[in-house]
């Protein structure tokens, strides 16, 4: 596991560093945070499933998922460049027409995926914890909801 997690962060290290040689391309900017939301899937796949019961709970495993969410949590939003509205994208014209809204969307993401690390780091209860996962999901579907096709 901890092998997979470092090349996720060494492979994201490196879109990072090529995204800085060219921010100012916006395929690359696409290519950039769809890397990174393969990164938010990834993690919230078997978080979700713990969550619905659809696999057992597993604090370990929810703690290193919630850890690598959190860390990569602020990422995606510096790719929604300029003219990165086009092209191989479902991101609708709404997180450039209502910036602010996109941004406090986000914001709320970060925050909600924050809190997660936070209570598994406390030891909070299984319910607690599956409650949370539960929040960071509405997060990701309301930020879905209004800014994907």
């Amino acid at each position: 596991m901890k092998t997979i997690t470092k090349m996720l962060i060494a492979g994201l290290a490196l879109t990072l560093t090529a995204g800085a040689v060219s921010a100012a391309d916006p395929e690359d900017a696409i290519d950039y945070r769809k890397g990174v939301f393969q990164v938010f899937k990834w993690n919230m796949g078997p978080l979700g499933a713990m969550a619905q019961g659809d696999i057992p709970f597993d604090r370990e495993m929810a703690g290193q998922r919630a850890e690598q969410l959190d860390r990569v949590a602020d990422l995606p939003w510096q790719g929604f460049i300029e003219g990165s509205d086009m092209g191989d994208t479902d991101a609708m014209p709404e997180v450039w027409m209502n910036r602010e809204a996109f941004d406090e969307a986000a914001s709320e993401f970060e925050q909600a995926s924050a809190r997660l690390a936070q209570l598994i780091t406390e030891e909070a209860s299984e319910r607690d914890i599956r409650r949370q996962i539960g929040a960071v999901g509405q997060s990701c579907k309301a930020c879905h909801d209004d800014f994907r096709e």
